[in-house]
């Protein structure tokens, strides 16, 4: 129904049912309320692609979101360790003094300057590079998920601040409107026309509007702080009211088959289980190449206290003895912990699968429940209220007929805001449980 049409029959009804005297004192009032309440119910915006206020605050979210800063220095300080990783150990250097004090007919005394160098088996250190590097690619896919992750918070906070907009200013319309009707209902009190109980009842019903704005600012307190806490800011920060999303929605969104596909082809939270079975297998390997010995060479100089000086080399290697056993055990612990992580990832892979029909079903539901209301219910809540009005005027409603017809109107319009913004977060759960942006759907 056209806004404009809707709002002149309806002030035209109220003209009749509160008088002509009390609709010449108060008519503006009343026009105003009934205007901004039956724009709310009716009136929506022309569809769009994207809100740039919203991918404005996600992209600040993402700059400045001291979380992610810390999962990219946990990734950096994992790359660092792994460069580390494939250095040889320092060498050791050693001077000793021998054969002191001199005996008659013993050797001379000396003093050694030895280096010596520790050398692990070749391909250890190459397998601790290996497993950390892996590891540091895990820690990077966790990185972007949490971006990921980060990127819906930051829409759900945004579209519950949107929600709570929206209800403020239902409530306030209706709040304008009720003062209005409770003034006329005491003017029709005043002049016998009507009754006690009908002031009493649109009172009541203001007061609780009263009430329910005060929560409803408490609300907007507490969801602003949340979204400055997403993008490091202060807590009072201000930010401005965002609209509410259109009723039509130009968003198409491919088949269930096609957003598994992406979702099992984009999910960075397999990338992580892939690289820590990975770092697992490195590990495994690892351990087996402990087995193998480790060599020690020496080089030392020795400066005789009264004879000619003398120098020295030596080759040694440990001896597999007790540590094969250990490392043995160890390849096996790594390889089960290689296996977990495969099976992780497979369940990770059904989990994927239900976030993707579950997210898909929410916005289907939506979809269908704000046709049903716009279509249908809000036609139906309007002719109610209107004959309501009517009846009010011709004293076959009373106002408690009245009211209960306007909290059926101002109960559906507040259904309408709660789907648009379902249907909105649906969509941002749909990009999470993918990990991107909803692609064309294919024809």
């Amino acid at each position: 129904m056209n806004t404009a049409i809707a709002f002149a029959a309806v002030t035209g009804l109220l003209s009749r049912c509160f008088g002509s005297a009390v609709w010449r004192v108060r008519g503006a009032s009343v026009a105003l309320g009934t205007g901004l309440l039956w724009a709310l119910v009716l009136g929506s915006r022309p569809a769009f692609a994207a809100d740039p206020a919203l991918e404005a605050f996600v992209a600040q979210v993402l700059q400045r979101n001291p979380g992610l800063k810390a999962r990219a220095l946990e990734r950096d300080s994992v790359l660092r360790e792994a460069s580390a990783a494939s250095l040889l150990p320092d060498p050791e250097i050693s001077v000793m003094l021998d054969r002191v004090p001199e005996h008659m007919g013993g050797e001379m005394p000396m003093v050694r300057y030895q280096v010596s160098q520790m050398l692990p088996w070749p391909g250890k250190l190459r397998l601790m590079e290996e497993g950390l590097t892996r590891r540091a690619d895990g820690r990077t896919a966790l990185a972007r998920t949490r971006a990921v992750e980060l990127t819906r918070e930051a829409k759900r906070s945004y579209f519950m601040l949107t929600l709570n907009a929206g209800l403020r200013r239902l409530n306030a319309a209706s709040r304008q409107l009720l003062t209005t009707i409770v003034s006329s209902a005491l003017a029709r009190y005043g002049a016998g026309t009507g009754g006690h109980h009908e002031v009493v009842r649109a009172e009541v019903e203001r007061n609780a509007l009263d009430v329910e704005a005060l929560d409803l600012d408490g609300d907007r307190t507490s969801t602003v702080a949340m979204l400055n806490a997403l993008r490091d800011a202060a807590a009072d920060a201000p930010l401005p009211d965002p609209p509410l999303p259109p009723v039509r929605d130009e968003t198409r969104v491919p088949t269930l088959a096609r957003l598994v596909s992406l979702a099992e082809s984009r999910r960075t939270e397999l990338t992580a289980m892939r690289a820590m079975q990975r770092e697992e297998s490195s590990m495994a390997e690892l351990a087996r190449r402990e087995r193998f010995p480790d060599l020690m060479t020496s080089v030392w100089y020795n400066q005789m206290l009264g004879g000619p000086d003398t120098v020295g080399v030596m080759l040694g290697a440990t001896i597999p003895l007790f540590n094969v056993t250990r490392q043995n055990r160890r390849a096996e612990a790594a390889d089960l912990r290689a296996s977990s992580a495969g099976r992780d990832r497979e369940g990770m892979r059904a989990m994927i699968r239900f976030e993707v029909a579950d997210a898909l079903r929410r916005f289907d539901t939506a979809n269908r429940s704000l046709e049903l209301i716009v279509n249908v219910a809000a036609k139906r809540a309007e002719q109610s209220y209107s004959s309501s009005l009517s009846g009010y005027s011709t004293g076959t409603v009373d106002m408690v007929g009245v009211l209960d017809a306007w909290r059926a109107l101002q109960s559906l319009e507040r259904a309408r805001m709660e789907t648009l913004v379902a249907r909105a977060m649906a969509i941002a759960d749909i990009e999470r449980a993918i990990a991107g942006p909803i692609p064309k759907a294919l024809p």
